[in-house]
């Protein structure tokens, strides 16, 4: 059995996973109001540009998700090179309409090649960490009959956290009131965003102090170490906020020193509404599969 798995662009795949002969990807794509449209990449110059332009203009660039024909083209090329089988995992369908446009096309392919659609219910390190998952699985001999409802409760399991650090990037997407804002930013009070099981993302908390937000997540991170045990692995993914991430890993770390704890960029199409400064947690958790 030969599969294959596709995937978009949020999901900031490390170059291990991003290579793998047997892992495709759909591409988002962002636009400023000056008509410059960027790639959703990982590329870190261009993240560093595009981070650097977003907090200079008035207005945010707009999100566009993967084109119809970017799904064709891959399906074509799977059913060539004779894949049995191919997972599709892509960011929470409530966000994007990435997911629902790629059932649309890839099920028009049942015929030819078996298709799982698997809806993420998140964006991001989490997306990485089912797809590194996901291969295991695969590899280890698994079946999609296994792996699905593995995938599903991984799903379940997994978890993220975002702190919002710019609050005037709420109000250009028109989230947040410009008032409100300003006084939030003033008492440095920060709302922490949260995907929910369904994957939509509303407010978590507010925390006044950097400080307390680490201890909030250190205690969301001990209970989810109580339930999963070496299941569990964490990730913080940011705004172009490579010190703060490293900061909060470095707290994390004197405390759980033996933790492998992975840092990665939001990419454009996610910094697009996180704005820069933003920091998220993953709780990744592995399927309960041996």
């Amino acid at each position: 059995m030969r599969s294959a798995i596709i995937v978009d662009s949020t999901s900031s795949l490390p170059d291990e996973l991003k290579n793998h002969p047997d892992v495709y990807e759909v591409t988002l794509k962002i636009t400023f109001k000056d008509g410059e449209v960027m790639d959703d990449t990982t590329n870190e110059m261009s993240l560093k540009h595009f981070y650097h332009k977003m907090v200079s203009v008035d207005e945010l660039p707009t999100s566009s998700q993967p084109e119809p024909a970017d799904y064709y083209r891959i399906m074509d090329q799977l059913v060539a090179k004779g894949y049995d089988e191919v997972y599709g995992v892509f960011m929470s369908s409530k966000l994007s309409g990435t997911f629902q446009t790629a059932r649309m096309v890839m099920q028009e392919y049942q015929d030819r090649i078996n298709v799982h659609l698997i809806d993420t219910k998140a964006v991001s390190i989490i997306i990485a960490h089912e797809v590194k998952e996901l291969i295991r699985l695969i590899e280890s001999g698994y079946k999609a009959e296994q792996i699905i409802p593995a995938m599903n409760q991984m799903i379940q399991d997994s978890e993220i956290y975002v702190f919002i650090e710019d609050l005037n990037n709420l109000v250009k997407g028109g989230r947040a009131k410009a008032a409100s804002a300003f006084i939030g930013s003033v008492l440095k009070i920060y709302p922490i965003l949260r995907f929910e099981d369904d994957g939509t993302v509303d407010v978590f908390e507010k925390i006044r102090t950097e400080g307390k937000i680490k201890k909030s997540w250190l205690h969301i991170y001990e209970e989810a170490r109580d339930k999963f045990g070496d299941r569990l692995h964490l990730g913080f993914a940011h705004g172009d906020a490579y010190d703060k991430a490293i900061e909060f890993r470095d707290f994390f770390l004197e405390n759980y020193p033996n933790e492998d704890i992975i840092i990665r960029y939001l990419t454009p199409v996610l910094g697009v509404h996180g704005g820069k400064g933003a920091l998220g947690m993953g709780i990744l958790v592995d399927a309960d599969l041996d």
